[in-house]
């Protein structure tokens, strides 16, 4: 069997694959040797619908877990309710049918805890303003509904959390905008907290449930509003903030980091490590050649010439991380008077990358100078707390993890606070 007289063809579909092999003769005559054809389920929708059968799964899955997450959340709530005697009784085996059986829950006392009815002004929003602006007496049944139902309100709705990690193309995007927008109005309403406002909407017969709302700006804040006006117990506090507010880190990613070239056993650099981003600049700096007038070839670049463009990699740009090549050309050669070495246009200035080239920024080292200065180690190392008995590449890793790891601005903040001593600005 000769491999080199012998041919195999491949035809490829959507939802099929057919394959032939060829054996060609002394003579170069071709016959044909085998044939067959395999058949598999299509990955994409039938003619006519857009989409992919894993996009329609991912989102009935996403769904899924939403439902399941918000349950669950309802258990934890209600689990903590019971403890404290502000909730109807249900026992533990209910709730458990209710989680692992999906059985809601049918006592009759529990489902007329939940009812609402506007003629007889049982209603959620109603109950989040009274919370918010009269002391109720904890002691009377009927006071007492009213913040267990408020509570049980804002943990239906919680309202949107940001990851400071989640890299969007629009930064100011719908969702931002409504909710910046939504404080405005609060504001201009006469009002301090979203449940007040909700409850004028409410009352003037106005849709509520069309509004983006913030988790930390909005809920929270009229959450621990609430606490503090209805006196609640320290502790009860927390577990109610817990049960209301928690949310589930992302997963860790780092399997997804290979191993380094040189050394097997250990990861790769993270992209976004200071020490990482200078030798990606060096790296891409010293591959650099120019050709001047006064130079019969190309050149690598002085040393004077290299300084000369590392400031461009250290520009704070908001929401930029990249550059063209030509950036470069304009500062070593001036402006017009550069371009590509095989470009038959004559100028003075040739190099060996193209004008429209993209060059990766130093993002966190140029945050990072822009903070603490041109050599922002040994300046973050002079106000740091926790640099006592620490190397300056400590110090540097240590800022750095928080960068990376912290998804959650409010810890960054105290971090910087904190640990950098750095004021509110």
């Amino acid at each position: 069997f000769n491999i080199m007289s012998t041919i195999l063809g491949i035809d490829t579909g959507s939802n099929s694959l057919g394959w032939a092999i060829v054996k060609r003769d002394e003579e170069g005559k071709c016959q044909l040797f085998e044939h067959g054809t395999h058949v598999f389920p299509e990955g994409m929708k039938m003619e006519g619908q857009d989409g992919s059968k894993a996009a329609e799964r991912t989102k009935y899955r996403s769904s899924r877990k939403h439902y399941w997450r918000r349950k669950i959340r309802k258990i934890r709530l209600l689990t903590v309710l019971i403890e404290n005697h502000l909730c109807p009784p249900i026992s533990k085996q209910q709730l458990r049918d209710w989680r692992t059986r999906k059985l809601y829950p049918q006592d009759e006392t529990f489902m007329n805890w939940q009812r609402t009815e506007d003629k007889e002004n049982i209603n959620p929003y109603r109950f989040r303003w009274i919370c918010l602006t009269q002391k109720l007496d904890l002691t009377d049944p009927v006071q007492k509904q009213i913040l267990e139902r408020a509570l049980y309100h804002l943990n239906q709705r919680r309202g949107f959390l940001s990851n400071r990690k989640e890299k969007s193309a629009d930064p100011d995007g719908t969702v931002k905008q409504s909710i910046s927008q939504l404080s405005k109005d609060i504001k201009q309403a006469g009002c301090q907290y979203l449940g007040e406002y909700f409850f004028q909407l409410y009352q003037k017969g106005e849709k509520i449930r069309k509004h983006y709302t913030a988790r930390n700006e909005h809920y929270l804040t009229e959450f621990r509003a609430i606490c503090e006006k209805q006196n609640l117990d320290p502790d009860l506090r927390n577990k109610l903030e817990k049960a209301i507010f928690f949310q589930r880190p992302l997963k860790s990613q780092k399997q997804q980091i290979g191993s380094c070239t040189f050394e097997p056993k250990k990861s790769r650099c993270s992209a976004s490590h200071p020490l990482y981003e200078e030798f990606r600049m060096y790296s891409f700096i010293n591959h650099i050649k120019m050709q001047t007038p006064k130079d019969e070839t190309p050149r690598f670049l002085t040393e004077e010439e290299k300084k000369k463009i590392i400031p461009l990699f250290l520009r704070v740009r908001k929401g930029k991380t990249t550059f063209q090549f030509k950036d470069i050309a304009k500062e070593l050669a001036g402006r017009n008077n550069y371009c590509h070495l095989e470009d038959p246009k004559d100028k003075p200035y040739k190099f060996n990358y193209y004008m429209d080239t993209t060059v990766s920024d130093c993002p966190v080292n140029a945050q990072l100078t822009q903070l603490f200065g041109p050599n922002w180690v040994e300046g973050a190392s002079e106000i740091y707390t926790l640099a006592k008995g620490e190397s300056n590449i400590e110090i540097l890793n240590d800022i750095w993890h928080v960068l990376y790891s912290y998804d959650d601005e409010t810890h960054l903040k105290d971090f910087a606070k904190t640990r950098l001593q750095l004021n509110e600005e």
